[in-house]
């Protein structure tokens, strides 16, 4: 939604409290999205740690380490497959 759709004609002017409500739900969709990468990336940065500190305490060098790298993907993968459904129901409720 565009600052287009909060003018209306009928008051002969600007609808303030829809562009305010239009203003808290693109700063909520944005801190959304930008949570993505963020996840993504400490969901890596986890797994690829535990399975580097486990692969020095147990000598299993590098498969640990692979292991947990891994699992931490695909934690991030299931993240996004989660916003991915959640945007999806939300679009077809409207």
């Amino acid at each position: 939604m565009g600052l287009g759709t909060c003018y209306d004609e009928k008051k002969s002017g600007w609808d303030l409290d829809r562009m305010e409500e239009d203003k808290k739900r693109f700063y909520r969709q944005f801190a959304r999205f930008s949570a993505i990468g963020l996840e993504m990336g400490l969901s890596v940065a986890i797994g690829l740690a535990i399975g580097f500190y486990l692969d020095r305490y147990f000598q299993t060098k590098p498969w640990l380490t692979i292991i947990f790298l891994l699992l931490g993907v695909a934690a991030g993968f299931r993240s996004l497959s989660s916003l991915a459904k959640e945007i999806d129901k939300r679009e077809r409720k409207k």
